[in-house]
């Protein structure tokens, strides 16, 4: 069984964690590894410069809806096939974004 890696990168806003983010997963796809991305900005943006700033539902939407959700519904292959997920966040200000994360991670052992 292959050992997965997790970086989590936090912070104030407004400090480029969103672009340094990104940097880095295609920086780990470019050298050859299997990256995912789960942002948990309200703006639902982190993987915007990853998926070419194509539209994809945030994961706390696609729940909300009551229906089933599957990986597809949620992901899409951005720059060197890293797996792009927006997981939301609460409003800018009012928390953490803890809530978001848990439910991507919960949903799709991925």
């Amino acid at each position: 069984m292959k050992k997965i890696e997790q970086i989590a990168i936090y912070g104030k806003g407004g400090i480029g964690k969103s672009t340094t983010t990104s940097n880095i997963s295609a920086a780990l796809a470019e050298a050859g590894y299997r990256v995912i991305q789960i942002g948990c900005d309200p703006k639902s943006d982190s993987t915007n410069t990853l998926r070419g700033g194509n539209f994809l539902p945030t994961v706390l939407d696609s729940i909300r809806d009551g229906e089933k959700v599957k990986l597809e519904d949620i992901s899409v292959q951005g720059f060197k096939g890293v797996l792009c997920i927006e997981a939301e966040g609460p409003v800018p200000g009012v928390g953490c974004a803890g809530r978001g994360i848990n439910a991507a991670v919960s949903c799709y052992m991925i």
